[in-house]
This record gives C-alpha cells, sequence and structure tokens, in this order.
C-alpha cells in the first residue's frame, strides 16, 4: 500500500500534459497505415478494420459523447486515453452502446500510469464512462514487467457506473506491480452500479480486487460474484514485528486496497487465495479499508484461503479504522478523514477460513493499524458474522486486534478449527504496523503489547 499512496501524492502534485507510450506488453498496436494495393479478400478485410479502428480513435478525439459498440472500437479507446493522445478523456462522456465480447482481443487498459512521471494525467481515464447496463465480457490481461493500474480501466479519475464485467482473467506477476483489479485498477475517483459476474480470475502482487484494485474515493452499489482472487509473493517477518508491506499485500472481492473514501451497499461471494508466505490484508470485501469514514450495509460470502501464514486477515476487511487526528495524512497523502473512530455499520458477513499459523484475525475485521504513533480504530455497529475459521492463532469471532475500537450490538457466530470461538476479540499481542512512520518515530519497536 505505500506505493500506492506514494502515487497518491505525485497525482496530487500537478498536472502535466506530456503524451504516455502504451507499454502495455499485450503486443504492437495494429498498423494503420496504408495498405498495398493487392486486393485479395483477407486485405481487404484488414483495411475496413483498420478504417473503422481510424475512424472510432478519430471520433473520441472531437466529440464530447463517445458511444462505443463493438471491440475494435473500444480498443481503439482504450489506446487512445493510453497513448495521451485525447487528454484522458477529460470532459467527455463515453457510452457502450452494445455488449462487447473482448475474447482474443490483445487488451489495453483503459488509461495507465506514467511510470516516469507520476503526476501526468494525460494518459489516465478522466471522462464518465456509462456502460447503460452492458456487458464486457472475457478481457484477458498477463504480465510479467511492472504495471500500476490494471483492469478494464486502468487509471480512473473520472466516474465508471452502469457496467457489468464478465469473465475477466487479469495476471500481473511482478514484484512491482499494483492496482489490479477486474474492472478499474486505480480508483481515485467514483464507481457505482458495478457488477463483477461469470467466471473470474485476479491475480495481483499488491492491491488486488475484484472491482478495484486500489482506491482512494468512493466505491458504491457494487457486486461481485464467481470471482477468485490470487494474492501473490512472500514476506518474512522474522524479528517479529509485523510491518506493511508491498509484497503479498492487499487482496478483496470489491475491492484490493483502499486509503481515504466511503463505501456503501455493495455485495460480494468468491474466493481469496495466498498461496506464499505471510500475505498481509485480506478480506472478503476489501483486503484493506484504512482510513475510511465509513463503510455500511456490505455484504460478503468468502473463503480465504493463506497456506502460509499470514496477517490482517478478516471475513470483511483484513484491516481498517481512522486516526484521532483526522487529518494527519492530509499532507502525505491528500486523505482526509471526518470519523473517529471509522464506521463499520450494518454489515453481514458469512466466511470460512483456512489460515494456518495466521495472526490478526478476526470473522469481521483483522486489526487496525498502527499509524503515525497509535493504532487506527473502527466502531463496529449492528454488523452479523457467521463462519468457521481454522488454523489462526487466537482469533476473534468479531476482529482480531481492536485497540481503542467499539463494538455494538454485534451477533457473531463463529467456530474456531470446530470449536465454538466465544472470544469477540482475539488476543493478539503484536501490533500491526505502518511502514509509513517517520524515521523519527521508533516508539513501536519499544511499545509494550496491549
Amino acid at each position: 500500500m505505500k506505493k500506492l499512496l506514494a502515487i497518491s501524492i505525485a497525482l496530487a502534485a500537478g498536472l502535466s500534459v506530456c503524451a504516455c507510450g502504451t507499454n502495455n506488453g499485450t503486443g504492437s498496436e495494429a498498423d494503420l497505415s496504408a495498405q498495398t494495393a493487392e486486393t485479395t479478400v483477407s486485405e481487404a478485410a484488414e483495411t475496413t478494420a483498420a478504417a473503422e479502428t481510424t475512424s472510432a480513435a478519430d471520433n473520441a478525439e472531437t466529440a464530447q459523447t463517445v458511444e462505443i459498440a463493438t471491440a475494435e472500437e473500444l480498443v481503439a479507446f482504450a489506446k487512445s486515453v493510453t497513448d495521451g493522445s485525447i487528454g484522458g478523456a477529460a470532459g467527455k462522456t463515453v457510452l457502450l452502446t452494445a455488449d462487447i465480447d473482448c475474447k482474443d482481443v490483445e487488451w489495453t487498459p483503459i488509461g495507465t500510469m506514467d511510470l516516469e512521471d507520476m503526476s501526468n494525467y494525460s494518459c489516465m481515464f478522466q471522462g464518465i464512462f456509462d456502460g447503460q447496463g452492458h456487458t464486457i465480457s472475457n478481457v484477458t490481461f498477463d504480465s510479467d514487467y511492472p504495471v500500476c493500474g490494471v483492469g478494464i480501466i486502468g487509471m480512473n479519475l473520472g466516474e465508471v457506473k452502469n457496467l457489468t464485467a464478465e469473465n475477466i482473467r487479469i495476471h500481473c506477476t511482478d514484484t512491482y506491480s499494483m492496482a489490479i483489479g477486474g474492472v478499474v485498477g486505480y480508483n481515485m475517483g467514483e464507481i457505482h452500479n458495478v457488477k463483477l459476474t461469470g467466471e473470474n480470475e485476479i491475480a495481483g502482487v499488491n492491491a488486488t480486487g475484484g472491482i478495484t484494485g486500489g482506491s482512494t474515493n468512493h466505491v458504491y452499489d457494487c457486486s461481485v460474484d464467481g470471482t477468485t482472487i490470487q494474492v501473490l509473493g512472500d514476506n518474512d517477518f522474522p524479528d517479529g514485528r509485523i510491518i506493511q508491506c508491498d509484497v503479498a499485500e492487499c487482496g478483496g472481492l470489491i475491492i484490493g486496497g483502499s486509503f481515504g473514501g466511503t463505501m456503501e451497499n455493495c455485495t460480494a461471494k468468491g474466493k481469496i487465495i495466498a498461496e506464499g508466505n505471510e500475505p498481509v490484508g485480506l478480506g472478503g470485501i476489501a483486503g484493506c479499508l484504512e482510513m475510511m469514514d465509513s463503510v455500511t450495509n456490505c455484504t460478503a460470502d468468502v473463503e480465504i484461503i493463506s497456506a502460509k501464514g499470514g496477517h490482517a486477515i478478516g471475513g470483511l476487511c483484513g484491516y481498517s479504522g481512522t486516526h484521532s487526528v483526522g487529518d494527519i495524512a492530509l499532507a502525505t497523502e491528500g486523505v482526509q478523514t471526518h470519523e473517529y473512530p471509522g464506521i463499520i455499520k450494518n454489515c453481514a458477513v458469512t466466511v470460512k477460513m483456512n489460515v494456518p499459523g495466521a495472526t490478526h484475525v478476526g470473522g469481521l475485521i483483522g486489526t487496525g493499524l498502527y499509524y503515525y504513533g497509535e493504532e487506527t480504530a473502527f466502531k463496529i455497529v449492528d454488523c452479523t458474522v457467521n463462519g468457521e475459521i481454522a488454523g489462526a492463532v487466537t482469533p476473534g469471532a468479531v476482529a482480531g486486534r481492536a485497540e481503542h475500537s467499539v463494538i455494538e450490538s454485534c451477533n457473531a457466530s463463529v467456530t474456531l478449527n470446530g470449536a465454538a470461538l466465544t472470544d469477540e476479540i482475539g488476543k493478539t499481542d503484536t501490533m500491526y504496523e505502518s511502514s509509513d512512520q517517520s524515521d523519527e518515530d521508533e516508539s513501536a519497536e519499544e511499545k509494550p503489547a496491549a
């Protein structure tokens, strides 16, 4: 998550107008130059397809409303955003006018991060993407090189709504990749009324989610079904301190990792799998919902498997909470909170966990995060948990660790290794620490366990 926060700072620093290279690793761009004079049927078909693609790109550049009805038009629009040629589609409304099947399409996400100039907005999507109830299906993207923001839409600074995605497969395996989502890679705008259905497999190292990989803003009225999130990579905490990392971190069915924003009325059903050593931040709705004022009316039916330990694992989210100083992250991450503790209200979880050796495990929430001098706190109200936990170390039926937090009117029916788990809050005695501490703050090393 700390990489995503650094990106947030860079994006907030200013607006650049330089163009971005596509550099998407999915193959070379179609050659739109004039065709040779041969008159074979196949060459005529290629010429027609190229003309249609050019027309779609030209339309995207000049029109305020862009209508897209075919895979060819969608790919052309994606490339025109990603290469910076239409200024991120700022001020434009994109309307899907038909269902689009992307089978056998070399996919380019709509919008990307310019890793050489992270304040370059021109290659990030900044408009309104309105699916109008239509479906984009069979998108496939594989990458073994560093990427930030991969999905149908890679980087969203605008609004994504009224869209269904189906049968999405995205695998990003490089250690430095982040923000990998089935629909949106990295959300700094709004996402609402978006569904992920069918059979979906989203795999990434840092911030991997079904609707969006990373988020710093609002996500609401979204649903996920038939989805497997794979959290890749290995961690090692040999000295006993568990510190936020950028590998094997943050996997959730709706959001991978969020810092700031709000979340309402989201529903998720699926599976989260981490096969590496000591992953951190796994949850049914999200791996991380840190510095988020409110999470309300959300439900999850999730199976979580972490084969080799892990930390901050919960049926709703892995870690969450707000800081008592609302603007503690304003200068560094551009996030200000207004609720302390952060509100988690009217949420319901059915969870099955197989997490041998894992700590900071709760039926609903794993833990808060030690961040600039204190552990972030949450207030859980009117929530329900039904579940089975196997293998965890001192978990809680509601929360694995809950320093300074409040639990009110919650109903939990959870078993641990087949027996009733009666502890509402677990007995984990080690803090889960942010890596974003100042160099002077070494108190976490010496702070006695609560």
